[in-house]
């Protein structure tokens, strides 16, 4: 995490943005966090802890945080947007049910090198890889 914070604060000088509390805070909890967060929970969460910024903070901080590399946004339906901490040389796909909005990560080593492949054969440098499967996931359609 110490890491992350040193990145994003350089981050921040560079591009002559103040470093303020709120912007690390926010930083610390997408690190902290295992899953995905659209800017209201995140908001909702750190209301529910007693702390203080504003949701305009947080829509700046997220897009921030995605400029400099430390944050994917993936939308995920037709307009929920989430983000998610990257943590490099981890990649992972998402399957999306349609039904009820769950997010399911995965990895498969056998895609992640059929894609490497067709990008050399095609004399591609892949900068961003972004793989999203839609569908219903077992439990919405054992409700079908």
């Amino acid at each position: 995490m110490k890491r992350a914070e040193k990145f994003f604060i350089q981050y921040l000088r560079d591009n002559n943005l103040k470093v303020t509390k709120e912007r690390l805070m926010l930083l610390d909890e997408l690190f902290e966090s295992t899953g995905h967060l659209d800017a209201d929970s995140l908001l909702f969460q750190l209301r529910h802890q007693g702390k203080r910024v504003s949701r305009a903070t947080i829509y700046r901080t997220l897009d921030l945080l995605v400029q400099c590399g430390l944050a994917r946004k993936s939308r995920l339906g037709r307009e929920h947007y989430v983000y998610e901490r990257v943590t490099p040389g981890k990649r992972h796909d998402h399957m999306v049910c349609t039904g009820c909005g769950k997010i399911i990560e995965f990895y498969d080593s056998d895609l992640d090198e059929r894609q490497r492949e067709v990008c050399m054969e095609h004399g591609f440098r892949p900068t961003f890889y972004s793989l999203q499967i839609q569908g219903l996931c077992a439990e919405c359609q054992d409700s079908e």
